[in-house]
C-alpha cells in the first residue's frame, strides 16, 4: 500500500499550502499557518494528488506491503 510522506527539509512552509487544500481524505494536517504540514497515515489513501501540487517537491511516497494478516505496520 502506498502512502504519502513529507520530506521536511524540502517543505517550503508555504503560507497557503496547496497540499492541505488538495487532499480529499484530509490526511494532510497543518495545525498552525506557520507550521509545516504532516500526514495522518490512517487517513491517507495513497492517491498522491499532493505530489502534483507541492511547490517544494516535498511530497514523496512510501510503500508498505500488506502481509495478508489484516493489519499494516504504519
Amino acid at each position: 500500500m502506498k502512502r504519502a510522506i513529507i520530506e521536511p527539509n524540502r517543505c517550503l512552509g508555504c503560507e497557503e499550502c496547496e497540499v492541505v487544500r488538495v487532499c480529499e481524505s484530509r490526511a494532510v494536517i497543518r495545525e498552525e499557518p506557520t507550521q509545516k504540514p504532516w500526514i495522518d497515515f490512517m487517513n491517507c489513501t495513497g492517491c498522491m494528488k499532493c505530489k502534483t501540487v507541492c511547490r517544494g517537491q516535498a511530497m514523496q511516497f512510501a510503500v508498505q506491503p500488506c502481509t495478508g494478516r489484516g493489519r499494516m505496520s504504519w
